[in-house]
C-alpha cells in the first residue's frame, strides 16, 4: 500500500476521495492511501499513473438536499390495497435536456424506450433479516443480518450497542433456536457474526421482515413487497423502482423489441433504526434491556451524513453482460430501474462503456459530478429529504432541476413517496 503524506487541515474537514482507478471514479478513505478494487475487494493504491488519478471532492451538506415532505405523501399501502394494479401509479418524466416535467402514469413508460433499446432491473429478493433474541445475560438483542461471508459468517448490525464486543454470545431467532457469536467489527457499528444454523433458508424463516420504517404496519400480503421478476433472495431492503412493472406490461416492452437484462445487486441494511425498533418493542414486550443508554447512544450519532449504503453483493451475468454491451454497441439506449442497479452497473462498466460480467461488493457512492457510463436513462422511485437516494439523483439531473420538481411539480400535485408511492423517470 502507497502510504500519502499527512493531510492538511483543510482536507481532512473533506470526508472522502474520488480515484480514478482505470474503472471509474471511486471511492477510498481519507484514513489512508488505498481503495478497493471494484468487484474484488482487493486494494489498489491511490497513486498517479496513465490510469490513475486522485481529485478531491467534498460530500454534499445534507441541508442543501432538504425539502418539506408532508406526511400524508408518505403512501402506507399500494394500488393493490385499493383494488388497483401496481402500473397505475404516477410517473413524472424529466426531462434533462430541455429542463421540463411530463406527468403521466406509469404505464406510459412504453413511449420512452424503443426497439434495440435495454430495461436493466435488479433481480433481488427481498428476505427477513431480524433476528430477536436475548445475550448469555438474558438481557433482550436484536439483530440485522446480511451479507453471508461463508464458513457459517455474517455481517451484522446489532441493538443494544452495550452488547457489542467480540465474543458476545446470543440466542436468537424464533423460538431461540439459532446461537451467534459476535467475531469482529468490520466498521463503525457493524459486525460480523457466527451463526448456527447458518445457511440462508433457515435464517430467512426464523427472522422478521425489515419493513420501511415509513409504514405503520406490515403490508397485507407479503407479496406487496416484492417485484413481480424477484428471483434472487438475500436483499434486506427491496429495490424498490421496480415494484410498479407488471408480467404484462413487461411482456408488451419485450413485445416492443425491448429486451430486459437482470442484474442482480443486494441492498443490506444502512442504518441501525430496525434493530434498534426491534429492540424497543422486546422491551415494551417485558425483555430486560435500558432503552434509555440505548437511545443516548443513537442521539450522539452524527446526524449530518447521508445515509450511504454499505458494501453490497452484486452480480452480473456473462448474459446480461452481453445484452447490455451488443445493444448499445447497436445504439441502443439503456434504461436502468432504481440506485441498486445503477450502483452495480457503473461498478463493474469501464472508461470504454463496456460492462463486465462478475461478482463481488461494492460500495460506491455516486454523487454530483459522477461520470456515468452506463446510463442513458434511469427509473426511480420518489425520495425522501436528505436521503443517499436523493443526491445519485441530482448526480444525472443536477441539483437545482430535480429539487424544483419536487417542490413546485410533485409535492403539490399530491405524488406519492416511498416504497408503495409514485414513480420518476429521468428521461
Amino acid at each position: 500500500m502507497v502510504q500519502l503524506p499527512p493531510l492538511p487541515g483543510w482536507l481532512r474537514r473533506m470526508r472522502m476521495l474520488w480515484v480514478c482507478d482505470g474503472c471509474g471514479w471511486r471511492t477510498a478513505f481519507l484514513s489512508g492511501a488505498s481503495c478497493p478494487v471494484p468487484g474484488t475487494g482487493a486494494p489498489r493504491a491511490n497513486v498517479d499513473g496513465d490510469r490513475r488519478a486522485v481529485v478531491v471532492a467534498e460530500v454534499p451538506d445534507r441541508e442543501d438536499y432538504a425539502f418539506d415532505l408532508p406526511v400524508e405523501l408518505l403512501a402506507q399501502e399500494p394500488q393493490e390495497a385499493r383494488g388497483g394494479k401496481r402500473s397505475d401509479a404516477r410517473l413524472a418524466v424529466l426531462h434533462r435536456s430541455g429542463g421540463r416535467v411530463e406527468h403521466r402514469v406509469f404505464t406510459d413508460i412504453v413511449e420512452y424506450v424503443g426497439a434495440g433499446d435495454v430495461l436493466v432491473v435488479n433481480n433481488a429478493r427481498f428476505v427477513p433479516s431480524l433476528l430477536p433474541g436475548v445475550d448469555e445475560e438474558g438481557r433482550a438483542v436484536a439483530v440485522s443480518i446480511h451479507s453471508p461471508q461463508g464458513e457459517g459468517t455474517w455481517h451484522c448490525l446489532v441493538a443494544p450497542q452495550a452488547a457489542c464486543r467480540p465474543g458476545a454470545r446470543f440466542v436468537l431467532g424464533a423460538g431461540l433456536q439459532v446461537t451467534g457469536q459476535l467475531l469482529d467489527e468490520t466498521a463503525a457499528g457493524r459486525w460480523r457474526i457466527a451463526l448456527d444454523p447458518c445457511d440462508p433458508a433457515t435464517l430467512y424463516a426464523l427472522a422478521e421482515p425489515a419493513y420501511s420504517p415509513y409504514l405503520k404496519q406490515a403490508p397485507a400480503d407479503p407479496e406487496y413487497y416484492q417485484n413481480t421478476y424477484a428471483s434472487v433472495p438475500g436483499a434486506v431492503g427491496n429495490p424498490a423502482a421496480g415494484r410498479h412493472f407488471t408480467p404484462a406490461l413487461l411482456d408488451l416492452l419485450r413485445e416492443r423489441a425491448v429486451s430486459v437484462a437482470e442484474v442482480t445487486h443486494f441492498l443490506a441494511a444502512r442504518t441501525r433504526r430496525e434493530v434498534t425498533r426491534m429492540l424497543r418493542n422486546l422491551i415494551a414486550q417485558g425483555g430486560a434491556g435500558d432503552l434509555a443508554a440505548e437511545d443516548l447512544v443513537d442521539g450522539t450519532r452524527l446526524s449530518d451524513e447521508f445515509d450511504f449504503p454499505p458494501a453490497e453483493r452484486y452480480r452480473i451475468s456473462e448474459h446480461a453482460a452481453d445484452l447490455i454491451n451488443d445493444r448499445r454497441a447497436s445504439g441502443g439506449r439503456i434504461l436502468v430501474v432504481g440506485t441498486s442497479a445503477l450502483r452495480a452497473l457503473e461498478t463493474v462498466t469501464g472508461p470504454d462503456g463496456r460492462t463486465q460480467p462478475g461478482s463481488g461488493s461494492t460500495s460506491l457512492r455516486i454523487m454530483p459530478g459522477h461520470r456515468f457510463r452506463a446510463c442513458d436513462a434511469f427509473l426511480t422511485n420518489l425520495h425522501e429529504p436528505r436521503s443517499s437516494e436523493l443526491i445519485l439523483v441530482a448526480a444525472l439531473t443536477g441539483r437545482d432541476f430535480l429539487l424544483d420538481t419536487y417542490r413546485n411539480e410533485l409535492i403539490p400535485r399530491g405524488y406519492r413517496f416511498n416504497y408503495f408511492g409514485d414513480s420518476m423517470l429521468i428521461a
